[in-house]
C-alpha cells in the first residue's frame, strides 16, 4: 500500500535506485510535492553514506528527506526480483548508472517494463547513452568545465576562470529531471502511456547556461554580437562590506545619481541614460564615480537608499549571514527540526507554496534500510521470508 502524502503528487509512487545528488535531489522534489518515494540503495548504503558518521552525511540529508528506505542487494537474483516486484507498483523508475550497467543487473528499461508496462523510466547519465565520452567517470566540476561554465566565470576584475563553487551540474540536472518526470507523467495522463526519458548532466547543464551564458555565439553571422549580461556584474566596495548593483535601465541609472546625491551626474545627458555603453570615456567615469561614493557609505546606508530609488541591490552576505536576512526570515525559508540521531537539523523548506494542493514539509532522513521490512510488508512478504533474505545477505534492515 503506498504512503499517501499530500501536495500534487499524491499518490504516485517512485522507485529511486539513484545515488549521490542529481538522481536523488530531483526525487526528493517530487516527495516534497507529496510521491512517496522508496530509495533502493545497497546493503552498505550509497556513495555518499561511506564512511561519514551515522551514515547521514548533510548532502545526503539534503537530498533524500522524506524518502522510505530500503536496502537491496540488486547483484543477487533474489534482489532484482525484488526490485522489480516493488517496480509492478511504481510510477517512475529512477536511476544513474552508467550506460549499461541497469541492464547487466536486469533493471534495464525493458525488464522494468516488462512487469510495469506503463512505468516513465529515467536514466540520468553523465554524456549520455552514446558518444565518445559515454563511458567516462562524470563529475559535476567536469561538466563546468566543458560545457565553457568555469571560462564564463571570467571578468574585468578577475580575468582567470574558476569553477562556480556549488554543485550547480549536478542541481541543474536534478531540476530538469523533475520537471521531464512531471511531463511524462502528465503525458501519461493523457494517454500516451509510459516512457523512456534520458537525460544527459552535459546536456541539462549546456541548456542552463546558454541562454545568457553562450549569447554572443547564438548569432553567429552578427559582427557584433555584444556582451553577456553578466559581464557587467560587478562587486563594489562600502565602507563596511560589499554590496551587488545592476543598472539595467535610463530610471536606474538616474536612481542612482540621486541615491548618491550626484545630481550633476542626474543632470549630464552624458551620464544618465542606459546608452552609456557605447561611450567608453563616460561608461568609465560613471563606474569610478559610483566605486568612489559607495565605498564611503555603510552597507546599509547605500542598500536602503537604492531600494527607495528602485535600484536593484543587495548585500554580499557571508553564508552564515543568509540565515538572519530579514526577507529569509519573513519568507520562513530556513526550517530547524529534531532527528533521532543527528539531533538539530537546519534545512531548506520546500520553495514552492501550492494553493490548492498544499505540501507538508517532511521531517525524515533515514537510515540505511529503516523501512526495508515495512515495505516488504506492503508487497505480501512475510516476516519469516523478509528474516530469510536478510540472512542470505539480499536485504539490510536498521
Amino acid at each position: 500500500m503506498s504512503d499517501v502524502r499530500s501536495g500534487p503528487m499524491s499518490g504516485i509512487r517512485i522507485l529511486d535506485l539513484s545515488q549521490v545528488v542529481a538522481g536523488p535531489l530531483a526525487t526528493q522534489m517530487l516527495a516534497e510535492q507529496g510521491a512517496d518515494v522508496i530509495k533502493i540503495e545497497p546493503p552498505e548504503g550509497e556513495l555518499l553514506r561511506l564512511g561519514l558518521r551515522h551514515g547521514y552525511p548533510p548532502l545526503f540529508a539534503n537530498d533524500n528527506r522524506g524518502k522510505r528506505c530500503v536496502a537491496v542487494d540488486t547483484k543477487q537474483s533474489e534482489g532484482r526480483d525484488l526490485v522489480l516486484q516493488l517496480a509492478r507498483d511504481a510510477d517512475v523508475f529512477m536511476e544513474n548508472f552508467r550506460p549499461g550497467v541497469s541492464e547487466r543487473l536486469g533493471l534495464g528499461e525493458a525488464a522494468v517494463r516488462a512487469v510495469a508496462p506503463d512505468i516513465v523510466y529515467v536514466s540520468v547519465t553523465g554524456f549520455g547513452p552514446t558518444g565518445p565520452y559515454a563511458d567516462r567517470a562524470c563529475l559535476d566540476p567536469v561538466i563546468q568545465g566543458i560545457t565553457g561554465m568555469v571560462h564564463g566565470q571570467t571578468s574585468r576584475d578577475l580575468p582567470f576562470p574558476d569553477l562556480i563553487r556549488t554543485l550547480v551540474a549536478d542541481k541543474t540536472t536534478a531540476y530538469t529531471a523533475a520537471q521531464a518526470i512531471s511531463a511524462a507523467l502528465f503525458a501519461r495522463e493523457r494517454g500516451a502511456g509510459g516512457q523512456h526519458i534520458e537525460i544527459a548532466m552535459l546536456d541539462a547543464v549546456l541548456a542552463w547556461f546558454w541562454p545568457d551564458g553562450m549569447s554572443d555565439f547564438t548569432l553567429p553571422d552578427d559582427p557584433a554580437p555584444g556582451r553577456r549580461a553578466s559581464d557587467n556584474y560587478r562587486l563594489t566596495d562600502t565602507a563596511d562590506g560589499q554590496i551587488i548593483y545592476y543598472l539595467a535601465s535610463t530610471d536606474q541609472i538616474c536612481g542612482m545619481w540621486r541615491a548618491l546625491g550626484r545630481d550633476d551626474m542626474l543632470d549630464d545627458d552624458r551620464y544618465n541614460h542606459i546608452g552609456l555603453g557605447r561611450d567608453p570615456e563616460a561608461l568609465a567615469l560613471v563606474g569610478a564615480t559610483i566605486v568612489e561614493e559607495i565605498g564611503a557609505l555603510a552597507t546599509a546606508d547605500i542598500i536602503e537608499r537604492l531600494a527607495r530609488e528602485g535600484v536593484p541591490a543587495g548585500p554580499i552576505h557571508q553564508r552564515a549571514d543568509v540565515l538572519t536576512d530579514p526577507q529569509v526570515v519573513h519568507n520562513g525559508l530556513v526550517v530547524e527540526w529534531e532527528h533521532a540521531d543527528l539531533g538539530l537539523v537546519r534545512q531548506i523548506r520546500p520553495p514552492v507554496d501550492f494553493h490548492g494542493t498544499p505540501t507538508t514539509m517532511l521531517h525524515q532522513v533515514e537510515d540505511v534500510g529503516a523501512s526495508t521490512r515495512a515495505v516488504l510488508r506492503d508487497q505480501g512478504l512475510d516476516d519469516a521470508a523478509i528474516d530469510g533474505l536478510i540472512a542470505r545477505g539480499v536485504i539490510r534492515e536498521t
